[in-house]
């Protein structure tokens, strides 16, 4: 049994992490907002840490660790995954599961992680940032505009003309040089769970066909298909990352895989991993070959999230 820390806690996949894991380790949620957290997770096994951006941020979560004797960290949060990557290994830190800080640096970089894919040979959208002229005639028109650096979806969105940017500008109070234009891509989404072990040894692909999504995935299930596979093991050839990371494509009716996004963490989505048997301590365990097999989903397993109402009395004014 382990003793692992959550950061990120208050996010949608939290629940279904702690129904499949509780019995087989110790676990904590760490997260700013303690309200965010589901009503599931028992008061002892949630605690709160600063944003990313504290500068006590660190310290903190150091402190958490200890006085939990917390064996392993796994972060959920991208503001945070800078500094943490560069803990693991540091004295008086427990593990950390997050890829090496070369990787974090580029793939929480949206032009920088389709620059470093395309470069090493791997199928991209045209990409560019809106300060880039020529980049955006590349792209065409229509396309998806995003935050340089962002997450969760957050002020993505299509746009049909060139006339609909200084609006998209002014609503997000963003500069040209921070948005990053990339190719409309039609086909099917999936986001997938990749792991690969200390010696960037690929460990487990779990590809999950998105079904409803708003923001975060709402509907979801697993599906073992062969060109995503075949997609993640060149990306893990070429860039050689540690721990888990997560692959946002597209698939076309092509059949081919282009991807928008690579988050350096966990998605909402690990809880469908751990079920489909993902599980990156077993799978750390398991080692027992020269070249250890990979993890592929051998059955479908369904996720559908819904809202729950917690009503609670507050003392008079």
């Amino acid at each position: 049994m382990s003793r692992i820390l959550l950061t990120g806690g208050g996010g949608a996949g939290t629940q279904a992490i702690w129904d499949h894991w509780h019995r087989q380790h110790t676990l904590y949620f760490a997260d700013a907002n303690l309200l965010a957290m589901s009503e599931s997770i028992p008061k002892a096994h949630r605690l709160q840490i600063p944003f990313a951006s504290d500068p006590q941020f660190l310290s903190k979560l150091q402190e958490a660790c200890r006085q939990r004797s917390v064996d392993l960290v796994i972060p959920g949060v991208d503001e945070e995954l800078a500094a943490l990557s560069r803990c693991n290994g540091v004295p008086d830190w427990p593990r950390l599961l997050v890829p090496q800080p070369g990787f974090v640096d580029t793939m929480t970089d949206k032009l920088d992680s389709m620059r470093a894919l395309a470069a090493a040979g791997l199928d991209t959208p045209a990409t560019a940032t809106l300060a880039d002229e020529a980049g955006v005639h590349a792209v065409g028109w229509p396309m998806i505009l995003k935050p340089r650096k962002g997450r969760g979806s957050r002020g993505v969105m299509a746009v049909q003309r060139p006339e609909q940017v200084p609006a998209y500008l002014a609503l997000h109070g963003l500069q040209p040089k921070e948005v990053v234009a990339q190719a409309l891509v039609q086909g099917q989404e999936y986001t997938v769970f990749v792991y690969a072990d200390a010696q960037a040894r690929l460990r487990a692909v779990v590809p999950v066909r998105v079904l409803q999504k708003r923001g975060i995935t709402i509907s979801a299930c697993t599906e073992d298909h062969p060109a995503i596979v075949a997609y993640v093991q060149a990306l893990q050839q070429a860039m050689q990352p540690t721990g888990p990371y997560n692959l946002q494509c597209i698939l076309t009716e092509k059949g081919s895989v282009v991807p928008f996004e690579v988050n350096p963490r966990i998605s909402t989505t690990f809880c469908l991993a751990l079920a489909a048997g993902a599980d990156p301590l077993v799978l750390d365990e398991a080692i027992a070959s020269e070249v250890p097999p990979v993890l592929r989903v051998s059955r479908v397993w369904h996720l559908h999230r819904t809202w729950l109402n917690h009503i609670s009395a507050l003392p008079a004014l």
